[in-house]
């Protein structure tokens, strides 16, 4: 009896490069929080044997937890609590993050601005949250180094991918699982109705530090009146982190252009980019452009 050929193995061009496959899997797995292997197999187009060992190995660099026939997002334990009571904090204000697929394309086209080796501060409302996972997804399939090690900096330390600066806890304890990159969190007193830190404290901190981009999720934007946040301390906390970036982000829907909220962050002049959702109106648009804001629209 003819011996039964074996199973073709995977390669060839349709084969795709394992960090490119692993970028991916994380990247749904930022979306669903939950992947099932025949999911997964079929989003990338491989056998779900190919996606059990990306699975083991995320799992063992703890970017994922691995589950029978499924995965979590490595941050999704660790941030469930600190999250959970964030969104209980904002149902008393009235102001649950937006879960949408026009804030989760606004937040990943944010993220897409940030560069490798860039120090950046997140602050804001609303959609801080999303914007923080998917600078998480951008940073977290870095390819280690050739040796297996880490890439070391001249004092011997680990150089992260990049370095973020928040006053918002539930940001911090999302990113804090990722390896690539470098969290530190302003200090100050905690509002009893978010996870943010303020007052001068947190001034103090910031004074000393530089900072390449301030990306700022906005309550509201107006062209002539400038960026405004629906709590003083959302407000305060994106102002000292303007003041000291060279380069200015602003994180809003389409739906909160036009208006303003009850305090003011900056002027529009402060706006380097604007990065939003198709839904803006061509005329709200131009009147951005003709006060130098350039427009992203995801």
């Amino acid at each position: 009896m003819p011996r039964a050929e074996a199973p073709p193995m995977e390669r060839g061009p349709a084969e795709v490069d394992r960090y490119t496959r692993w970028t991916a899997l994380l990247e749904l797995l930022a979306r669903e929080e939950r992947l099932t292997v025949e999911d997964a197999a079929r989003a990338l187009a491989v056998s779900p044997a190919t996606v059990r060992r990306d699975f083991d190995a995320l799992a063992k660099q703890r970017k994922i937890v691995r589950l029978r026939g499924a995965a979590l997002h490595g941050a999704a334990p660790a941030a469930a609590a600190i999250q959970g009571t964030a969104a209980a904090a904002g149902a008393f204000a009235g102001a649950p993050a937006p879960t949408s697929p026009h804030a989760r394309r606004v937040a990943g086209q944010a993220a897409a601005l940030v560069h490798p080796g860039t120090v950046v501060g997140v602050a804001g409302s609303d959609l801080t949250g999303q914007v923080a996972r998917a600078i998480g997804v951008r940073f977290e399939a870095t390819p280690p180094a050739a040796d297996g090690g880490s890439v070391a900096g001249a004092a011997g330390r680990p150089t992260p991918a990049l370095t973020v600066v928040t006053n918002d806890l539930a940001v911090a304890a999302d990113l804090v699982r990722r390896p690539a990159v470098k969290v530190v969190v302003a200090g100050g007193v905690l509002a009893p109705h978010s996870l943010s830190v303020g007052g001068p404290l947190a001034g103090l901190l910031l004074q000393g530090v530089s900072l390449d981009m301030a990306i700022v999720a906005a309550s509201a934007v107006d062209p002539d009146f400038g960026v405004t946040a629906a709590d003083e301390v959302d407000a305060e906390g994106c102002s000292l982190m303007i003041a000291r970036a060279r380069q200015v982000v602003v994180v809003a829907l389409s739906a909160d252009l036009d208006r303003s909220a009850f305090a003011r962050v900056c002027g529009t002049e402060r706006i380097d980019v604007l990065v939003t959702d198709a839904g803006i109106a061509p005329a709200t648009a131009e009147r951005f452009a003709n006060r130098g804001v350039r427009v992203v629209t995801a």
